[in-house]
């Protein structure tokens, strides 16, 4: 039985990988999600080939009970198409990732799912020579 889970080890939680991800990634937008991305060179503790992290801004909903919603939304829409998303990165290949929410207000589960698959596959496409 396959399973839909987004482990710790696919999170993305060091300081100093994201500074390194936001001073040199690469993005693209599908409203309301950027996708910001970089490869890493391959690392044998690293559990996961794709670490993620999910980002909300402040500015655009104050409240944190709205962030936590768009962030669960983002991570539920992600965690259910991680498995399709994993088997075309190719597979020497380690990326450091993140999704940020950029819309204004709070999407349904479906869009957001809908738009982060294009943003996925658009970065996959970038990646491929």
């Amino acid at each position: 039985m396959l399973r839909f889970t987004l482990s710790k080890s696919e999170r993305l939680s060091s300081r100093k990988a994201i500074d390194i991800l936001f001073k040199e990634g690469q993005g693209l937008s599908k409203h309301p999600v950027r996708v910001v991305w970089r490869t890493t060179d391959p690392d044998p503790n690293r559990l996961s080939p794709v670490q993620v992290m999910f980002s909300v801004p402040r500015r655009k909903f104050p409240r944190a009970v709205d962030r936590n919603r768009v962030k669960r939304l983002m991570r539920e829409a992600y965690r259910l198409h991680k498995l399709t998303f994993l088997k075309q990165v190719p597979p020497d290949l380690h990326l450091d990732l993140a999704l940020i929410y950029t819309g204004n207000e709070i999407k349904p589960l479906d869009l957001i799912q809908k738009q982060l698959v294009l943003a996925l596959e658009a970065m996959v496409k970038h990646l491929s020579p």
